[in-house]
């Protein structure tokens, strides 16, 4: 930058503070991703009744991945702070849903719109060019 009747090494003081950056190279946590992930997708899974045993591995790894990604984000440099509880939290009621149905509860409010999801699937396919 230019400044009237000054020469550039006057203005080297401000280029300086644009050189250094306040960064700290904060990352986010793979483990708290993959906890969010697993947890969400677990509990999407669990509304069906063909998905159970699915839905039960997912909400198992989505609580191993919550709980490393609790540890990895209490560092500095490693944000996700919020995202391994909300899959902590997510693969916890997924296990809940998948343990009432062993106390013979039905929990598998998913089946009935099996048919409407296949009809709409078959919809969107047919609107795909095929080979």
């Amino acid at each position: 930058m230019a400044v009237w009747h000054r020469s550039p090494s006057e203005n080297s003081g401000l280029s300086e503070l644009f050189d250094v950056s306040p960064d700290v190279g904060a990352h986010t946590s793979m483990a708290a991703e993959a906890a969010l992930l697993l947890g969400v997708a677990s509990l999407l899974a669990a509304p069906f009744s063909v998905m159970f045993a699915v839905s039960a591995g997912l909400a198992a790894l989505g609580l191993v991945c919550g709980m490393v990604g609790l540890v990895t984000t209490s560092r500095r440099d490693v944000t996700g702070s919020a995202l391994a509880p909300v899959g902590l939290v997510a693969s916890l009621v997924t296990l809940a849903l998948l343990g009432l149905r062993y106390l013979g509860v039905d929990t598998a409010v998913g089946d009935r719109f099996a048919s409407d999801l296949q009809a709409a699937l078959e919809v969107l396919n047919s609107l795909l060019p095929q080979p």
